[in-house]
């Protein structure tokens, strides 16, 4: 694991002990819904409010480089049985997630509110916003913060301190899809891939799926002309190394209804992209199948994975592929 350091800004300057700056933006609660006994610890849509924090940990192993991420997380109060403590912890699978090319990673609000109510955490790279990122580096970043997970769990400084399970899943959006196959290559630390409207970067993501193993899920959409489909999703789909794979083509789908981004709509029509889907149209699609394909492959919910199984079967905002249906109950 690389070596980091959490850095955090407590009302105390200096809780966090000598040599650590503090920079947490703490908890603000903003989908009000309500969390009833154990039932709170699983997975089911809207049970969470949302907790927000700005972090940033130091990567040693890179001249001590400042990685700078938006971590989102399920706040609960916990569950109450018959134990000494009368509590019950709850504990949520990690999503590392990788925005895409000048697509700010705090402008994914749209995906915050699928999947943090639903018992995930969510760690939104903000670093690589820039004009011209290095590729490279940048999925370099995303298997730092993979890595940094373990450390966030036992952190008492963290707001993660706790409640991070031990499974993590990349995510990324165009150039986060890319960089997500790369960090995601020959990675023990990494449980699943979900790719929406990935780009190849170089070098080559497509490649780079060759070696990704793990349980991958790629989003398309047919009228995403800013990484045309059979250029750059199909070809990582089909070259994944996955055992358990599928490829979801969103009819009239866009490069930019990923994200909740004004400017990269822009940059859609400029670039003379037909007019697709707007993002809360494309959100209510992907939260239809994110969430089961989730449940079912981090959480071990085989109903889950029945219901993601139907649901592609019947739906016709989409086409599809993949290796196998998920696992069902016998």
């Amino acid at each position: 694991m690389p070596k980091n350091e959490l850095l955090s800004n407590l009302a105390s300057p200096g809780t966090g002990g000598a040599g650590r700056q503090i920079i947490l933006r703490m908890p603000s609660p903003r989908i009000a819904v309500s969390i009833t006994a154990l039932i709170a610890c699983l997975a089911a849509s809207g049970q969470y409010t949302v907790g927000h924090a700005g972090m940033t940990l130091r990567d040693e192993a890179r001249g001590n480089r400042k990685v700078k991420f938006e971590a989102y997380y399920p706040v609960t109060n916990y569950a109450m049985n018959d134990s000494a403590s009368g509590m019950i912890d709850c504990k949520f699978p990690v999503i590392c997630f990788a925005h895409g090319y000048q697509h700010p990673g705090n402008q994914y609000e749209n995906l915050v509110e699928v999947l943090v109510p639903a018992g995930y955490i969510m760690l939104s790279l903000t670093t690589f916003e820039g004009l011209l990122p290095s590729h490279r580096d940048y999925a370099d970043e995303v298997r730092f913060l993979a890595a940094a997970v373990a450390g966030l769990r036992n952190d008492p400084g963290s707001p993660l301190c706790g409640i991070a399970d031990t499974l993590c899943c990349l995510m990324g959006h165009s150039m986060g899809g890319g960089a997500a196959f790369h960090a995601a290559a020959d990675n023990g630390e990494v449980d699943a891939v979900v790719a929406l409207t990935p780009w190849n970067i170089r070098p080559s993501a497509i490649e780079a799926a060759a070696r990704v193993w793990v349980p991958t899920l790629v989003f398309s959409g047919t009228a995403d002309c800013i990484t045309p489909p059979q250029k750059n999703h199909l070809p990582m789909y089909e070259r994944s190394a996955a055992a358990d794979k599928t490829y979801i083509s969103i009819i009239n789908g866009s490069h930019c209804g990923m994200g909740d981004n004004r400017k990269c709509f822009r940059a859609e029509r400029l670039a003379g992209c037909r007019n697709g889907l707007d993002t809360e149209e494309q959100t209510a699609i992907l939260a239809r199948y994110l969430i089961p394909w989730l449940d079912c492959l981090l959480k071990g919910d085989k109903t889950q994975g029945e219901r993601f199984n139907q649901i592609l079967a019947a739906d016709e905002a989409v086409t599809w592929m993949r290796s196998c249906p998920l696992p069902e109950p016998e």
